[in-house]
């Protein structure tokens, strides 16, 4: 892109903005700016000034005070930026060619931030003190200092936990909140992608692992100062009240007031979960059994396992297990006066010692007696299929010929 030749007051503005207009036609909106002419560059006016050939038909993004110069002959009104002895004309694209007409005015002599096109010159008559302009930007974005809020719109701020601000972006859109969190500096740990930053001065909150870029303001207030670029002072928890915008699933908030606060807390009136409801609770049954139930071949030593669904209370067991033969007592029947009884909790099993050996062809019987109990204080009851008698389960047993 060729430079422009030398020109007084507006008339540099008038020819610059042809050749712009010329070679690169503007469309609308932002996007399709950042689009043609790429993601803008931030840079110092200072250094832009000084460079200007570097950034010369670049996008660039840059901040300064904003100048009101004139030119005899100059129709309209002719705006500049200057910082520390540098300075650029501004002028808007097309489509916000009435910006600086209808707000101009009331941002002179106010730092505001500007992105842009940026075309240097080869020189240009003094405009404001003797200070030559180094160029001009077409700008698509101009924004003014950050209003300083009023405690109606303070208070009216609508508190948010970032949970709920990050986990639904777009609902939000455009509203003045209030949320809470962690300093991350100037995305310091990552907690969001690189290229969502939009401005370097940007910086990030972060409650548990939901985040959003904080900009329009720095990181500073009422006894407090931060340092963006510094992991030391990520350990303060700030509030921040501002309006909400979002980028797919990236929230920014343009902050009107930044404050040091404490880390959030539950809120008192926020009713913890009821818990679910109590399962019914179920009496146990007998499970299985060692040797099988109806086994017709068990050893005359044979010690009996009886296992159970749910955790048995063991002392209910005591005088409640009875063994004896089936049928009349016959000549060598003994009475199983000895039984002795071993509960394992961990496998919710009986082992029944009957204390003697059993006698060969004769049935045996386990009785399990009411009153035997589990950890819930439920009575056994009998196995599906099995009614209830004088015992609530009986099991048998033929010892082996």
């Amino acid at each position: 892109m060729s430079r422009v030749a030398p020109a007084q007051g507006a008339a540099v503005v008038a020819a610059l903005l042809s050749t712009l207009l010329a070679q690169r036609p503007l469309g609308q909106g932002y996007d399709r700016y950042e689009a043609m002419y790429g993601t803008p560059v931030d840079v110092r006016l200072y250094d832009l000034v000084n460079s200007a050939v570097s950034y010369e038909g670049r996008a660039i993004r840059t901040k300064g005070t904003l100048e009101m110069g004139s030119s005899p002959g100059t129709i309209g009104r002719v705006y500049m930026l200057r910082d520390m002895g540098a300075a650029v004309y501004i002028t808007p694209v097309r489509e916000l060619s009435g910006v600086l007409d209808s707000e101009g005015m009331q941002m002179l002599g106010q730092e505001v931030d500007v992105t842009g096109l940026f075309q240097a010159s080869s020189g240009s008559s003094a405009a404001v003190g003797g200070l030559q302009p180094a160029g001009v930007i077409q700008f698509w974005k101009l924004q003014g200092p950050p209003e300083k809020p009023t405690k109606s719109v303070l208070d009216a701020a609508k508190l948010l936990t970032l949970e709920s601000l990050v986990g639904d972006p777009g609902r939000q859109e455009g509203r003045t909140i209030r949320v809470v969190g962690k300093f991350r500096g100037r995305n310091l740990y990552g907690d969001l992608p690189v290229r969502s930053q939009r401005e370097s001065s940007d910086w990030v909150i972060k409650d548990d692992v939901y985040a959003c870029w904080v900009t329009g303001r720095k990181p500073k207030g009422d006894g407090f100062d931060l340092d963006a670029g510094l992991k030391r002072d990520t350990n303060k928890w700030l509030e921040v009240v501002g309006r909400v915008a979002t980028r797919g699933s990236i929230v920014y908030i343009q902050a009107m007031h930044v404050a040091v606060t404490k880390e959030p807390r539950p809120a008192a009136d926020v009713k913890a979960p009821s818990p679910p409801p109590e399962r019914p609770k179920v009496p146990a049954v007998v499970v299985f059994a060692l040797p099988l139930d109806g086994e017709q071949e068990v050893a005359r030593s044979t010690r009996f396992v009886i296992q159970f669904s749910k955790d048995m209370e063991e002392s209910s067991f005591k005088g409640r297990v009875v063994v004896r033969y089936l049928g009349p007592v016959l000549p060598g029947d003994r009475v199983f006066d000895a039984v002795k009884l071993s509960y394992d909790q961990g496998r919710r099993a009986l082992e029944i010692d009957p204390g003697d050996n059993l006698n060969v062809g004769r049935t045996v019987e386990l009785l399990l007696l009411p009153g035997i109990i589990d950890v819930d204080g439920l009575e056994l009851e009998p196995r599906p299929g099995h009614e209830r008698g004088e015992a609530i389960d009986v099991l048998r047993f033929r010892v082996s010929s």
